[in-house]
């Protein structure tokens, strides 16, 4: 049941609650009624907030299950009790989605899921933008250093030039989901 969920964002087990939220963006984004014309597409964007809504409390709950008091009579196991906070974390997160999936575009965007998630991708974006830009100054002044005490080599100018392309592409991936996120 869970591997679902997983399967409905296209991600995998081990992805982190950051991913989760990226993933929802990107599917929420095209999946809405209002955008996505298909006859399923509202079904598949309940699905989809359900999911969200599923693994990102298990991501930040299921931590905090635990057994039934001591001082209580309870043959409930800790399975039991996961069972049931499945169930209930599964109904709440479809009862949510459905409410979101009858709601206009323009509205849902201004919902504090979609703005959160916008948020921390726009987050992550910068920050990926500007580590590409500290790569490449990083370089720069390495072979600067290397110049002013006359030893250039050839391997500090072939690492230069990698890292170079390393930070470039840091710089190229997150300018484009920024731009691609303002529209």
């Amino acid at each position: 049941m869970i591997s679902d969920y997983y399967k409905t964002l296209g991600i995998n087990q081990n992805t982190n609650l950051s991913e989760i939220k990226q993933a929802y963006r990107q599917k929420a984004k095209e999946f809405h009624p209002d955008i996505n014309k298909l006859p399923d597409a509202h079904e598949k964007f309940i699905e989809i907030n359900e999911a969200y809504e599923f693994l990102t409390n298990f991501k930040t709950k299921i931590s905090h299950i635990s057994s039934p008091n001591k001082n209580q009579k309870d043959s409930r196991t800790k399975q039991d009790f996961y069972n049931e906070w499945i169930k209930k974390e599964r109904d709440k997160a479809r009862a949510k989605a459905a409410y979101q999936a009858k709601m206009k575009f323009e509205d849902f965007k201004k919902t504090r899921i979609y703005k959160t998630t916008s948020l921390l991708s726009s987050m992550l974006d910068i920050f990926c933008l500007l580590t590409g830009f500290l790569i490449i100054i990083g370089c720069a002044y390495g072979l600067y250093f290397q110049a002013t005490i006359d030893s250039i080599t050839g391997q500090g100018i072939v690492a230069a030039f990698f890292l170079t392309i390393i930070g470039l592409i840091f710089i190229l991936y997150s300018w484009i989901n920024l731009k691609k996120n303002q529209l």
